[in-house]
């Protein structure tokens, strides 16, 4: 029975309980500390009523910017779509919020949820790109909708590159290659949640692709550097399609950009 217990607990610390990651990253085009939180695969979770949990942890990091990268409900799940809308209408009270979408919140499947996130103040980032000012650091902000990707993909073929500004990419699946080919500073990815179940100094055990895939060099999750660019893979908050993860708590990451030392 105390068996029985300790997995139940453990279960459920591992599937409904967050998570904050801390990642630093410095840069010559950053001037001053910038704060970013980074959400994505919340799939309807939620964390204390509205999300009351989930909102509390991120008004404790204070950030400058929250950017969200996609599948924050599932489609076809009722009451899903409204728990999402609920969270970023919250969040999008206090602070400035970005969003792209994933495969499951794209907006053929739901034609009025841009323009709902619109009307909540969220900034929709359909293939579009704004620069904004943090302090005295500027940040040119592109946003990707790509549900997938095909052969031709290229950056170039919808935006202008940044030398001079720190550059993020939203993109809910990740494309390091081609991010890293137009020159991103920062790429922001989701659609992984980070393997779901992971092993300690081994990471994720199925990708849904491949087993023991980061062993395989594939990114899974954290922070990967390529040919000067870099890419962060969010762990994710929900639980689709079943709370099977391991090691790998639902998680809030926050990126400190830092000036070089």
């Amino acid at each position: 029975m105390i068996i029985i217990i300790i997995l139940l607990a453990a279960w459920w610390y591992n599937n409904f309980t967050l998570c904050v990651s801390e990642t630093e990253i410095r840069s010559k085009k950053i001037s001053d500390e910038v704060t970013v939180v980074h959400l994505s695969d919340l799939h309807g979770a939620v964390f204390g009523k509205g999300n009351s949990r989930l909102i509390s942890k991120v008004e404790e990091q204070n950030p400058d910017v929250i950017f969200i990268t996609g599948d924050m409900y599932t489609h076809g799940e009722n009451g899903g779509t409204e728990t999402a809308l609920d969270l970023m209408r919250e969040l999008a009270k206090e602070f400035e919020v970005f969003y792209v979408n994933g495969e499951h919140d794209y907006a053929y499947k739901n034609t009025s949820f841009f323009d709902d996130l619109r009307s909540c103040g969220v900034n929709v980032m359909d293939y579009k790109d704004e620069v904004i000012t943090v302090k005295n650091t500027q940040l040119h902000i592109y946003g990707i909708t790509n549900a997938q990707y095909s052969g031709t993909f290229n950056l170039e073929n919808a935006f202008k590159k940044d030398d001079k500004n720190f550059s993020v990419l939203l993109a809910h699946i990740p494309n390091f290659r081609k991010f890293a080919d137009f020159g991103i500073d920062l790429s922001l990815c989701g659609d992984t949640h980070g393997g779901m179940f992971r092993l300690p100094y081994i990471g994720a055990v199925y990708n849904g692709e491949k087993f023991l895939p980061e062993l395989k060099g594939e990114y899974v999750k954290g922070l990967y550097e390529l040919d000067g660019s870099l890419m962060y893979i969010s762990g994710g908050l929900g639980n689709y399609p079943a709370p099977v993860r391991f090691c790998n708590r639902p998680e809030i990451s926050v990126i400190k950009l830092l000036p070089e030392k």
